[in-house]
């Protein structure tokens, strides 16, 4: 089995939220740009502190290609945008889609293709509007290994870091098989 996390720089609580800012201030810069679009940003949710590495960045790109499957028949009126730190790779799509259509294809990916759990898909439209699954009307995001809301895991740390990189490394192996 795969082992993500042997390699890689340890992050610490302010270079992710450094990373954070970073990202919105991404957004906010392509919102102004094309104030007509939809910005999505995609990212991994890396238990841990290594948050980046070869293979880390080799299940990125396999999760982005399925990720990208949702919206080949859409305009991008943007090049994508591919940002790797030592904080994590994400990526920024600028679409000419209806947010609402640009969340739901999101939530497809986040909901059904095999590396989907493991990405978070932010949409946002120039009237700063972010596009939630509660706020579309749709339940949150179960967590990948007891199925209550995800959010209600992390908040609580209600699995330990080696649990949630066992995770990431098995759903690595299925996809990208043994090193």
């Amino acid at each position: 089995m795969r082992d993500l996390f042997t390699t890689g720089t340890p992050q610490t609580i302010a270079d992710v939220l450094h990373s954070k800012d970073e990202r919105v201030h991404r957004q906010q810069q392509l919102l102004a740009q094309f104030p007509q679009g939809t910005v999505v940003a995609l990212k991994m949710n890396v238990p841990g502190p290594i948050k980046t590495n070869a293979s880390l960045r080799e299940l990125f790109a396999a999760g982005q290609r399925q990720f990208e499957t949702q919206f080949q028949d859409v305009e991008q009126l943007q090049t994508p945008i591919v940002t790797t730190t030592s904080a994590g790779t994400e990526v920024f799509y600028v679409f000419a889609l209806a947010g609402t259509t640009a969340k739901q294809r999101a939530m497809t990916f986040e909901d059904q293709e095999p590396l989907g759990r493991l990405f978070d898909a932010d949409v946002f439209t120039s009237d700063q509007q972010h596009y939630s699954r509660s706020t579309m009307g749709y339940p949150v995001r179960r967590c990948f290994l007891c199925d209550r809301p995800a959010k209600e895991c992390g908040r609580n740390r209600t699995h330990s870091v080696v649990e949630l990189q066992a995770y990431f490394n098995q759903v690595a192996t299925e996809v990208l098989g043994d090193d």
